[in-house]
């Protein structure tokens, strides 16, 4: 393997060493390719490789590799598509509506609009407090405005930033954004559409459902949502908004207290029969977004996944500070 190889990215020729991450040779070359984590798994800097040497480091699917794991192995051509630049905006929280018991929309006013793709997701911190990612979304009348942005947040009662939702943090709360990020953003094509949510996952799948409907309305959609119990399905009001616009495949589950026409199950249960020319994307639980994808890649279609990982899981770092700084923050004389 020779150290010094010519890569063509997007068009453009880059010198760059064997060995260094593909993210690292564009960024030597004044080449941006979109990324985020840097970790394999935001899969923002996913990558076609048209031709040449390259050595995936494990992330490799079909003729695609992830920018941040894979690496130069000799001369390539690299192409990806260009999407909006993560880019910071102030903002403030407008409105706080109880969607479900579970789930809250959020609505944030920026000081001017935040370009992004159906699909993506951005990075909110609100003042005081840790960031976190949510999928921008449209409201459930299907209405948005280019000044905010709309989120769906599911509550943990434990969540440092999700627990304060509607309590510490309310409207006229400080807040910024940065991005967008991610890969799992509706795309052109001819093909059937196959979207399926769970939980609070409806977000970027609403945003992708009725993006679609307005940009590529001669596609054909399939559309499955659904949640724990039938109290938390709060996305109904949305499907009902696809079913008046014509889409014919609109189905709501839910594993406890389902009656007609709300199926009984997890929305992995009413996939339809999937093929080449499908095109799936899904997000929510770990769980339903792995047997999704495994089912979609079986079938050789198209797929991208967007998996919801709760923060309180696995608490950070600054979580913990952030925890610990709020506690002592507490006044130690009640009424003040």
């Amino acid at each position: 393997m020779k150290s010094q190889c010519r890569l063509v990215l997007n068009g453009k020729l880059v010198e760059a060493r064997a060995g260094e991450s593909l993210i690292d040779a564009a960024l030597g070359g004044s080449i941006l390719i979109p990324h985020d984590c840097r970790s394999g798994q935001c899969q923002s800097c996913r990558v076609t490789v048209v031709s040449g040497s390259v050595d995936d480091g494990g992330s490799g699917h079909g003729r695609t590799v992830l920018a941040c794991q894979a690496a130069v192995a000799g001369d390539a051509e690299i192409e990806f598509e260009e999407l909006p630049l993560p880019t910071k905006r102030a903002c403030a929280v407008t409105e706080i509506n109880e969607l479900s018991p579970e789930i809250a929309e959020v609505v944030l006013t920026t000081s001017a609009p935040l370009d992004f793709r159906p699909g993506q997701y951005v990075r909110v911190k609100f003042s005081g407090y840790p960031a976190r990612e949510f999928s921008p979304t449209f409201r459930l009348d299907g209405s948005f405005r280019q000044v905010e942005l709309v989120f769906h947040i599911r509550r943990l009662p434990d969540g440092t930033v999700s627990g304060q939702i509607g309590k510490a943090i309310r409207p006229g709360h400080a807040a910024h954004v940065q991005g967008p990020f991610g890969q799992a953003y509706l795309r052109q094509g001819q093909g059937p559409l196959v979207l399926v949510a769970g939980g609070a996952g409806w977000a970027p799948i609403w945003a992708l459902a009725r993006s679609a409907r307005s940009s590529q309305r001669n596609r054909e959609m399939v559309v499955v949502a659904g949640s724990r119990d039938a109290d938390n399905l709060y996305m109904l009001p949305s499907l009902q908004w696809l079913i008046d616009d014509g889409v014919r495949d609109v189905i709501a589950t839910t594993e406890v207290g389902s009656t007609l026409p709300i199926r009984p199950g997890r929305p992995s249960h009413y996939l339809p029969l999937l093929g080449l020319e499908d095109t799936v994307y899904v997000a929510g639980p770990v769980g339903l977004v792995d047997i999704v994808t495994n089912k979609a890649r079986s079938a050789n279609a198209q797929c991208y996944a967007d998996p919801f990982l709760p923060s309180s899981q696995t608490p950070s770092l600054m979580d913990k500070i952030t925890r610990l700084w709020r506690s002592r923050e507490q006044p130690d004389r009640p009424g003040l």
